[in-house]
């Protein structure tokens, strides 16, 4: 089988396809045929850094099972993630208790593209709380985790300030998502739009900490997903994906987008021998929605 693999410091060019004998499931674990993989942005430092194959969400149908699982079938449709980053393969062995049924309404590639930055959306929502008649600002709120944290704070009844792009606007308002413009002078614009704040969601760092407490945020209503050093210092909340409820919270994701309920946007797909590409893609950060890889392509 084809897999994904990185093992030397070269950044995107040292991505590579590798041919792999197929994995066989151990005991708790199930051999999933892939169809869908998202690429995730967080993976992109680490390729100048570490020597890990940088893929974790898939979904795909069981073609094995181990010994000791009872909840799964053969030709099974699934999702889920590899704890191991191994998931750009046509074939992966993985637990099947980090697997969940995927709604056969849900299309593929968004099944393949809800652990890693939906889940930390919803891990960010429940870290703050967000309640009927409330205001939360959430910076970046066009991108992958602030979108989907948009919108379930709409469902949670709150009034949502999402700071982005003057081109992306139109999109949150479609969603119910008050847009303001990010950047100098937003302290002020937030301000002129909202007469209090009562959390705050930080998906981009570089000082939103501070901007929310300047804004009155109490810090047990601040939530950051990406700046962990001043989380520490200022003493607010860093809950991301792996604190959004695990298998449980990653249902009711898939849940919600089966039914409409949660829009996750696909930008783009590629075949496994683009891999490159889908990471360069990726890598120039010009696209609303995720970038998603289908192993049993090959160009």
């Amino acid at each position: 089988m084809k897999a994904v693999r990185y093992d030397r410091f070269a950044g995107i060019d040292g991505i590579y396809l590798a041919d792999l004998p197929a994995p066989a499931p151990g005991p708790g674990e199930v051999v999933v045929r892939v169809v869908a993989g998202a690429l995730n942005p967080g993976a992109l430092p680490a390729l100048h850094g570490s020597s890990y194959t940088p893929g974790r969400d898939l979904a795909g149908e069981v073609v094995a099972v181990g010994a000791d699982v009872h909840s799964l079938t053969v030709d099974d449709a699934v999702l889920g993630w590899l704890q191991s980053w191994d998931a750009h393969a046509q074939l992966v062995a993985i637990p099947a208790a980090q697997l969940v049924s995927k709604p056969q309404a849900l299309p593929w590639d968004v099944a393949g593209s809800l652990y890693t930055t939906p889940m930390a959306g919803l891990g960010a929502i429940r870290a703050v709380d967000p309640r009927p008649g409330e205001t939360v600002v959430i910076s970046g709120a066009s991108g992958g985790v602030g979108f989907t944290a948009a919108q379930l704070a709409v469902r949670a009844g709150a009034t949502v300030i999402g700071l982005t792009s003057a081109a992306h606007f139109d999109l949150l308002r479609n969603y119910g998502i008050e847009p303001v413009r990010y950047g100098d002078g937003e302290q002020e614009r937030i301000r002129a739009t909202a007469d209090r704040v009562n959390a705050f969601i930080d998906t981009v760092g570089g000082g939103y900490i501070d901007l929310a407490l300047d804004l009155g945020v109490p810090a047990d209503r601040i939530d950051t997903v990406v700046d962990y050093r001043g989380a520490k210092e200022k003493g607010v909340k860093a809950f991301g994906t792996t604190d959004a409820g695990g298998t449980p919270a990653l249902a009711e994701l898939a849940a919600l987008a089966a039914g409409g309920d949660l829009h996750i946007p696909i930008a783009a797909t590629y075949p496994l021998t683009d891999v490159q590409d889908a990471y360069r893609a990726l890598s120039g950060r010009k696209t609303h929605g995720r970038i998603v890889l289908h192993p049993q392509d090959l160009a």
